[in-house]
């Protein structure tokens, strides 16, 4: 819908928007021919252009278009008459409208600890909508404070409540997303380590033993490891539990679960450190570490990082 209003030339704003909402069309069906001619003897309402104002009315849901009449819709007839609530419900369908379209986004806002206010920034505001953004600035959502630098806008404290939910709503689709692509692509780099341990474990143990070295990782991802194989061809059962990390310079991480199994296991628990970008070299060998509950936790070549507490009152 907001495709009709880019490089519109409207270039009126909220004044001419409420005369064409409340004088013109009002409660009851025009025709676009009537209000045309209402237009042009309204006093000092010379500048309206009857086309532009029915596109960015339309464009907004503001009114509705049968054949050549033209009506407001319920939403806004509701408030039709009392015009500061009119105003106000325009600027909140318009900001909601561009925030649908993803037009504007969370990351067009900010804080200016100077001004104690919500700033824009009308720098990532495509440039052939500017017309809606001077409409916005008529309407009082936007205000323009001119300097030495250039003019920047700050929103109306009015409507920091409408600005903060839909920021809101953005980053928490916007983190849903991300956090499905990064698990994504997590679970796709994990796979092929662990198929890469799986296939490295058989053809270090080779034949009969091999058979009985299992990837549990597919079936259960609460056991704290993810392969389940045999130090040597003459073990009696199961004594190397393995957990797989795919590695680069940035490190791996390990849960707080694979810790505590590996306590429990001990000299049975290795953690199988494995560079995707190697595993294509046949004499490709990844850094096995034995018992790592206490080789790592307590080795000065390991850096241990806590990404995050968790804080209670004792």
């Amino acid at each position: 819908m907001l495709d009709a209003l880019k490089n519109l030339k409207y270039q009126g704003g909220k004044e001419g928007i409420l005369f064409f909402i409340c004088d013109v069309i009002g409660t009851s069906q025009i025709s676009i021919r009537d209000a045309e001619i209402i237009c042009a003897r309204a006093p000092g309402k010379r500048y309206l252009s009857v086309g532009d104002l029915i596109t960015y009315c339309h464009s907004l849901g503001w009114i509705e278009i049968s054949e050549d009449m033209v009506s407001l819709s319920p939403a806004i007839a509701a408030v039709l008459n009392d015009k500061d609530k009119l105003n106000d419900a325009l600027v909140v369908s318009t900001v909601d409208q561009l925030f649908r379209e993803s037009i504007l986004e969370s990351s067009m806002f900010c804080y200016d600890s100077v001004q104690y206010c919500y700033a824009f920034k009308n720098e990532l505001l495509p440039l052939p909508l500017s017309g809606v953004r001077n409409v916005l600035i008529s309407q009082g959502f936007l205000i323009p404070l001119r300097g030495t630098q250039g003019t920047r806008f700050h929103i109306s404290s009015s409507y920091d409540a409408l600005i903060a939910g839909h920021c809101r709503e953005r980053r928490k689709q916007l983190s849903l997303e991300q956090l499905k692509k990064q698990l994504e692509r997590n679970e796709l780099v994990g796979e092929k380590a662990e198929v890469f341990a799986l296939e490295y474990e058989k053809k270090r143990l080779g034949l009969p033993i091999s058979e009985k070295v299992r990837r549990i990782s597919e079936v259960d991802v609460t056991a704290g490891y993810d392969i389940v194989s045999f130090n040597s061809p003459q073990s009696q059962e199961p004594d190397r539990f393995i957990e797989v990390k795919a590695v680069s310079n940035s490190g791996f991480h390990w849960s707080k679960n694979e810790y505590e199994i590996a306590k429990l296991h001990g000299e049975k628990y290795f953690l199988y450190l494995i560079d995707l970008s190697k595993t294509a070299d046949a004499e490709y060998n990844p850094v096995i570490i034995t018992n790592p509950a206490l080789t790592v936790m307590d080795s000065p070549d390991w850096l241990i990082e806590p990404e995050s507490y968790y804080i209670r009152k004792i």
